[in-house]
């Protein structure tokens, strides 16, 4: 490694560690306390890094005499300089404390005890060269008139400085502000442990990210982006765990409410609401909205580039889909999440080889996960279809998320695959489906997919219309699913897309 690239903390991600700080909390220092970030010149969403040598100025308390522009003046103690951000609603700020060598000229460890006047060692001296020729009772009454002058302008600013609050009684908004600071410092210590094993994305991190959100949130009520999170983990129970997808979005939908109420500006509030209106409420005009706003307020918010990527990966429009999903990813590079959507992304948008790669890259750093396999088995059937990978990879998939009933269907269409080839596999999907769901008015997604690879096109439609009118979360891959190729032309087809909102509304 250069000396060059050891110096550099490289971007947003890196330098927030370094500072054991959220991304959004060190991007507000470089603009109220002029967190020296460069970034790489050039047109496009630049690159950041900060040298570490100019970190060491910056935390340098001499760096403060260098003359500053406007936009980088910045505090140089910044424990207890009051902030102002769009998340501290109604938290107001803390008195700030005042140290010895925060203020000039101030003495450190100096005891004035009562009735005893302490005269400096440097004031006798210039008294003694001022004063040569005058008596002594004269000269020591000048000398104590001095005294008292300079310890009195010293009380002054001391007092102007607050050094001097613990000799008073505590007002009211005193007691206020300290608690409230305490509080959402607490609040937020907590809220980064949760931010964490959301990030891991399984059923165990989730659980323990839904109890992390929960407990910042009992510690400072009005802490919005606990809120947001706890929305976000919800949206996830039900994707990676087994939480059921209307009792999940309810609670979304609750959380990221209070959220937008506690701060209307919270981007990641935003895009929460935009996710639960897509995916939940079938509304894409709504959802496009939200998320638009999320990135109005934060052009550089993962989560609402990756939840628009996903949302317009659901409407087929896979460029504009890869564009937000290319983003988040260089936001985020290490998000396992992004990675595997934007391969999916690829895949459908006819890059199937590439988006393999990507996501055995992902399956090799996460050989748990099932998400990968549902969506390799879902890209084997893009044409040229490979259903020996379909087979394995949704083998893989149940395996992997313990689903012993579609377990039971694989096995069987696969036993048929060999004997009849794709038609009979197929037809075994069908029978087996029909056997576990034979009500004629509670058809299953599976069975819509088998009479459609069939050529049954006219029950798979009927199917479909009553999967819509039921409201069945399946639907939302209505426009993705390859095996609905032969039926996007139709007329009916495309009303359908449009009542669950996978059509473009603008």
């Amino acid at each position: 490694m250069s000396p060059e690239s050891k110096n550099q903390i490289q971007g947003w991600k890196e330098i927030a560690a370094y500072f054991a700080r959220n991304e959004r909390t060190v991007k507000r220092w470089e603009k109220v306390r002029g967190l020296p970030v460069r970034r790489i010149p050039g047109q496009g969403r630049a690159n950041v890094y900060i040298l570490v040598s100019d970190l060491e100025d910056w935390l340098n308390p001499e760096f403060d005499e260098k003359p500053h522009t406007p936009d980088q003046i910045h505090d140089r103690h910044p424990a207890v300089q009051p902030q102002s951000t769009t998340s501290d609603i109604n938290i107001p700020a803390p008195t700030p404390s005042v140290s010895a060598q925060a203020i000039p000229g101030a003495l450190s460890n100096t005891v004035i005890e009562k009735d005893e006047v302490f005269v400096p060692p440097n004031l006798v001296n210039a008294h003694a060269s001022i004063f040569p020729i005058y008596s002594r009772p004269i000269s020591l009454l000048v000398t104590v008139v001095l005294c008292i002058v300079v310890l009195a302008v010293l009380a002054v600013r001391l007092a102007g400085s607050g050094i001097h609050a613990e000799s008073r009684p505590p007002s009211t908004g005193d007691s206020h502000n300290v608690l409230s600071v305490r509080l959402k410092s607490a609040a937020e210590d907590t809220y980064l442990q949760a931010v964490y094993s959301y990030e891991e994305r399984t059923p165990a991190s989730l659980d323990r990210a839904h109890n992390l959100f929960s407990e910042a949130i009992a510690k400072d009520p009005n802490y919005a982006p606990a809120y947001a999170g706890l929305a976000n983990t919800y949206l996830l129970l039900r994707e990676y765990s087994s939480m059921p997808s209307a009792e999940a979005y309810a609670n979304a939908k609750m959380a990221a409410e209070r959220a937008v109420a506690l701060d209307p500006n919270l981007p990641e509030a935003h895009a929460s609401l935009g996710f639960i209106d897509f995916f939940s409420a079938w509304n894409g005009a709504a959802a496009t909205r939200e998320f638009e706003t999320a990135l109005r307020l934060d052009s550089d918010c993962g989560i609402a580039h990756h939840w628009y990527g996903s949302m317009l990966m659901h409407q087929a429009r896979y460029p504009e889909a890869i564009e937000q999903l290319d983003i988040a990813q260089h936001l985020s590079p290490a998000s396992s999440a992004i990675l595997t959507t934007k391969a999916y992304a690829l895949g459908l948008g006819g890059h199937r080889d590439e988006a393999v790669r990507m996501l055995q890259t992902v399956i090799d750093a996460a050989p748990r996960a099932a998400s990968p396999h549902h969506m390799l088995a879902t890209l084997s059937l893009t044409e040229p279809r490979d259903i020996g990978m379909y087979l394995r990879e949704r083998r893989r998939s149940d395996e992997l998320s313990n689903d012993q009933e579609d377990l039971t269907t694989i096995t069987l269409a696969a036993a048929a695959y060999r004997r009849n080839g794709e038609p009979g596999m197929w037809s075994a999907i069908l029978e087996r489906e029909q056997h576990l769901h034979g009500s004629p008015d509670r058809p299953t997604y599976g069975m819509a997919q088998a009479e459609a690879s069939l050529g049954y096109n006219d029950q798979a439609l009927h199917d479909l219309n009553l999967l819509a009118a039921q409201h069945a979360p399946q639907m939302m891959g209505l426009a993705l699913d390859p095996t609905f190729a032969p039926l996007r032309s139709n007329p009916q087809f495309q009303r359908l897309l449009a009542a669950v909102g996978l059509l473009r509304t603008f």
